[in-house]
């Protein structure tokens, strides 16, 4: 098996670099040859190589692996247990909305997923072209596409809708619309609870520029997706942040930062020579995306390394690092600094390593192993 999948990986590497290179126009055309790419190879993975059989025998079905399977029912039924508070209403909300029209959860929430992430795409390429150039924020575009989790943009997971409501957040910023700022912040914040570093991100950037006047008070709207949200479970339990409570079923719980590392390296290294490289993995795109976030606010605006930095600083308050490689697909920061690496090795270098281990977890994904 683990033949045959590096064989995959390297044929598609070679076919998305050279068609990448070929028409590396637009954004349109990159996300649809990144999108037939993946569909290949997860196509082709899932017809070939064994399956986890925690999962039905359907590849579309696979597109909604596990937390998938979580938004779709939460969709369907509602919150029927506990611990699937930890998954924020908005996605959900809006794939039983869509329902409504399609008579389908699983297409409603695939279309969602894939439309919002295009669309993303395309207001992370006018955002960058604002403060850098249409090179360097083709070149983000690029980068994130080829990122080793980027595919969760194709399944029913809250990535894409997170990602979109985060870029028009900082799109209008930039603008100085703070109300419609203010408002897809509220949504992201009702999307993931990552949304609170885009609330921390909206006042600073608006206090800095111009300090809290009766023109842009409207800031103070962002936080509230999260805050009808925290109503709803107080409601229901009695407890406004038990999305907290609920991330136990999933062994987070709060705990000293940096408490998460040293866990981590204890269970990836478990005996001479004995390796767990799902945890390895997870521990080496954490030291990646906080490097990274430290490093933008040398490089970037503050209030996008600040939003950088929270998302990745909030997971490291819990004592494990699993989904960190998931985590980081809608930290756009960490990209534009790849982006503008000098180094054309060092650019060439991230392009086939992202790219193998992009096909590698697609295959894995699809095919019912966990990932991130």
């Amino acid at each position: 098996m683990f033949v045959r999948i590096i064989f995959i990986t390297t044929v598609t590497n070679l076919f998305i670099t050279t068609v990448t290179n070929l028409f590396i126009t637009t954004v349109t055309n990159l996300f649809i040859i990144w999108f037939i790419s993946l569909i290949f190879i997860s196509y082709f993975g899932f017809i070939t190589l064994p399956h986890s059989g925690y999962f039905d025998n359907n590849f579309v079905k696979s597109l909604a692996n596990w937390d998938g399977g979580h938004f779709l029912g939460i969709a369907q039924y509602g919150y029927t247990e506990k611990f699937q508070y930890a998954f924020f209403p908005l996605y959900p909300i809006l794939i039983n909305i869509l329902a409504k029209f399609t008579n389908n959860y699983l297409l409603s929430g695939l279309l969602i997923s894939i439309i919002s992430a295009f669309l993303g795409f395309h207001f992370l390429f006018k955002l960058i072209s604002r403060s850098f150039d249409k090179k360097i924020a083709e070149k983000t575009v690029l980068v994130l596409l080829f990122f080793p989790t980027s595919f969760y943009f194709l399944t029913v997971y809250s990535e894409g809708l997170f990602f979109l409501l985060t870029i028009l957040t900082f799109y209008f910023l930039e603008g100085r619309k703070y109300f419609w700022a203010s408002i897809f912040a509220a949504l992201a914040s009702a999307t993931r609870f990552a949304g609170v570093g885009l609330i921390l991100a909206l006042i600073v950037d608006v206090w800095l520029a111009a300090g809290i006047n009766r023109k842009n008070w409207v800031i103070f709207l962002s936080p509230l997706g999260l805050l009808i949200y925290s109503s709803f479970l107080y409601r229901q339990i009695g407890d406004p942040f038990y999305f907290v409570t609920a991330e136990l079923h999933w062994q987070r719980s709060l705990s000293i930062p940096g408490i998460s590392f040293w866990d981590t390296i204890k269970s990836a290294t478990y005996g001479f020579l004995n390796i767990n490289f799902n945890v390895l993995l997870d521990l080496l795109f954490a030291i990646f995306g906080l490097g990274f976030a430290i490093r933008s606010f040398r490089f970037l605006p503050i209030h996008w390394s600040i939003f950088g930095l929270v998302s990745i600083a909030l997971p490291l308050f819990t004592p494990t690092l699993s989904s960190m490689p998931r985590f980081l697909l809608p930290v756009f920061p960490i990209f534009i600094l790849i982006a503008l690496l000098k180094n054309k090795y060092a650019f060439l270098g991230y392009q086939v390593i992202s790219l193998m281990l992009l096909s590698l977890f697609t295959i894995l994904f699809i095919n019912g192993y966990w990932v991130s």
